[in-house]
């Protein structure tokens, strides 16, 4: 069974793989070295925006060593599993990420709201009007810019929350194949009434090599959720957070 990706993307998503350490070291380190005006400021920008950084880059780590790109065998029940969920801390940590830039800022330049009153916890986010006037016009632009992005990351981290979680598809049964498998359906569950263990794991063991395995998460089938390549939109995802800090940084020494 061939490998869903072809050699060069194998060796671009490892080679991103490979990136996102080096990023990770460089913008923890400059948010250390800040000075600071405001303790809580400080405060999420070390344990909150960088731990969570770092979890960013575990999840990956994780999912690149369970789910390696060039794998091309159906993986097991756990493994999928385990993925899922570094795949889903990441989903609601990349969220975290962006939540806690908003405090940095809100504590570093002590933003208030139109009553002049300390604002909502529940309201302090990027896209909060308060928060987001308070903004230099350089900054609004950037997240305009990256709205489409958020909107994507939202419509995920919602239903993880919310709905229906992130979850990866154990493998595919091409059209070719779908009427021999729902053949080998049949006569498994048969053989499950009749209590034939044997002859019950051997029709799943062939109903299972019919199968193709696809690096894909997505979520609810009646919303009809896109599928997405998880290796490449980690990788992704994280530049984007990435990028987010380090705009944060020049916004706020402006």
């Amino acid at each position: 069974m061939a490998s869903y990706f072809s050699a060069e993307n194998i060796a671009k998503l490892h080679k991103g793989h490979n990136e996102v350490q080096k990023q990770f070291a460089d913008l923890r380190q400059r948010y250390i070295v800040r000075k600071y005006k405001s303790d809580r400021a400080k405060e999420y920008a070390l344990h909150g925006f960088g731990r969570r950084l770092g979890t960013l880059v575990r999840a990956i780590d994780q999912v690149y060593e369970i789910l390696p790109p060039e794998r091309e065998d159906i993986p097991e029940r756990d493994e999928v599993v385990d993925a899922t969920i570094a795949i889903q801390s990441f989903v609601l940590n990349t969220f975290g990420c962006l939540d806690n830039l908003a405090w940095i800022w809100v504590y570093e330049k002590d933003v208030k709201g139109k009553d002049g009153n300390a604002l909502d916890p529940k309201r302090v986010g990027l896209g909060n009007k308060d928060v987001r006037r308070s903004f230099s016009n350089e900054f609004r632009a950037y997240l305009e810019s990256r709205q489409k992005w958020f909107e994507n990351l939202k419509d995920f981290r919602d239903s993880l929350a919310h709905r229906i979680p992130l979850y990866i598809p154990p493998f595919i049964v091409t059209p070719e194949t779908v009427d021999e498998y729902n053949k080998l359906e049949q006569a498994s569950g048969e053989a499950m009434l009749r209590a034939d263990i044997n002859e019950y794991d051997r029709l799943q063991a062939e109903q299972k090599r019919l199968g193709k395995f696809r690096p894909w998460m997505t979520h609810s089938q009646f919303e009809k959720a896109p599928s997405v390549v998880f290796h490449s939109q980690l990788v992704a995802d994280y530049v984007t957070v990435d990028e987010f800090g380090r705009t944060m940084l020049e916004e706020l020494d402006r």
